[in-house]
């Protein structure tokens, strides 16, 4: 059970001691959103053994006679989803596309656990997974048009039927290259090409200093939890790299956005306080940048911050930019310093010592990260 602050919920002391059995986790992936509700709703009472089948309706009580709507055998869960010669030419079906050789299973849950842990990648709702439940819910889409409408029960109306769907995923762009992760060349058999995705190269970023007779204001947010324990923090320098002021806001409980925002705008309060500027602020967070260009409305928690930041940005001549989170190390150690230890304070040069301190040093001599993908 992991906690940055020892704090625990009822829910969560549960959900660290609990055993997830595979059925569990069966049940949870019918909810996927690859899956329409009706489809869904299906999967999980037949999952739970609440699907009326004749035989089911047998145990209920009901008196008439049973007869599998392919064959003469009495119609059962596993006779109709597994055992049937219609519906085993299915399962073998795509069962060669994607190299399995199926055996005797013994039940229905045991043949979607089959397929499922045929590969190691379980996330998203791998193809592996989906194509059985999509076989399961078509098989009973075809039983119930045989048995009410006439329809005839066959393999090859199962099979378009699941194809059918996966084309519509596809042209949808639901179904994601992810859902095929070591099965990307047996897609490009069923027809569905998927771009690959290239890495990319890893590229030098650092810390520049500002132009002459301008400073540079770098803040960062941090929130243990989003919501959690939250802190702001920033630090202003000149154009020789030398500090003006460091600072350190704590917010308490408060999200990521929350905090990133207080950032800004308490670095700004303080710049204009001091008469330190024009100013550049380099910010580390995308969606703080897309809510102060665009000037867009926000929650009302931290709507009021957003107008004084655009009212402070006129005032201090302030342009904010964007700047990659490896040439942003003083504030971002800032920021998880006050989150943790929620203290709030203005730092000066004689104040830096430590770790902030060789981060400082490092940044004034154009020392270059790293920075990857």
């Amino acid at each position: 059970m992991e906690s940055s602050t020892g704090d625990f919920s009822t829910k969560s002391a549960w959900e660290a001691i609990q055993q997830a059995s595979p059925r569990r986790q069966l049940l949870a992936d019918v909810w996927h959103r690859s899956l329409r509700p009706t489809i869904s709703v299906f999967l999980w009472r037949l999952f739970q053994d609440r699907i009326l089948v004749d035989a089911r309706m047998h145990k209920k009580g009901f008196s008439f006679p049973s007869k599998c709507q392919c064959c003469e055998a009495e119609e059962t869960v596993s006779h109709l989803f597994i055992e049937s010669a219609a519906v085993q030419g299915v399962w073998q079906h795509f069962a060669a596309i994607f190299g399995l050789c199926l055996c005797d299973t013994g039940s229905l849950t045991h043949m979607v656990h089959f397929w499922r842990y045929s590969t190691p990648f379980h996330s998203d709702l791998h193809i592996r997974t989906m194509i059985p439940f999509l076989i399961l819910w078509f098989t009973w889409a075809q039983r119930n048009a045989a048995k009410y409408r006439g329809v005839p029960f066959s393999t090859d109306s199962i099979i378009l039927e699941v194809q059918r769907r996966l084309r519509t995923l596809y042209a949808a762009r639901t179904l994601t290259s992810t859902q095929w992760k070591g099965d990307l060349h047996r897609a490009a058999v069923m027809g569905f090409i998927f771009r690959q995705q290239v890495p990319r190269a890893p590229s030098i970023v650092r810390w520049h200093a500002p132009s002459l007779s301008w400073f540079k204001l770098n803040t960062d947010g941090s929130s243990l939890g989003n919501p959690g324990l939250a802190g702001a923090a920033g630090i202003i320098r000149n154009s020789a790299g030398h500090v003006h002021l460091a600072y350190q806001f704590a917010l308490g409980t408060g999200t990521s956005v929350l905090a990133e925002l207080t950032a800004v705008w308490w670095g700004m309060e303080l710049a204009l306080t001091h008469g330190l500027a024009p100013l550049v602020v380099e910010v580390d967070a995308t969606t703080v940048i897309s809510l102060l260009h665009s000037r867009a409305s926000g929650k009302w928690e931290v709507q009021h911050m957003i107008m004084r930041i655009v009212c402070l940005q006129q005032l201090l001549v302030a342009d904010v930019q964007h700047v990659f989170r490896e040439a942003n190390g003083a504030a971002d150690h800032l920021a998880k310093e006050v989150a943790s230890l929620q203290l709030t304070r203005v730092l000066h040069h004689d104040d830096i010592t430590g770790i902030l301190r060789g981060i400082l040093c490092l940044d004034r001599l154009g020392v270059p990260h790293v920075r990857r993908g």
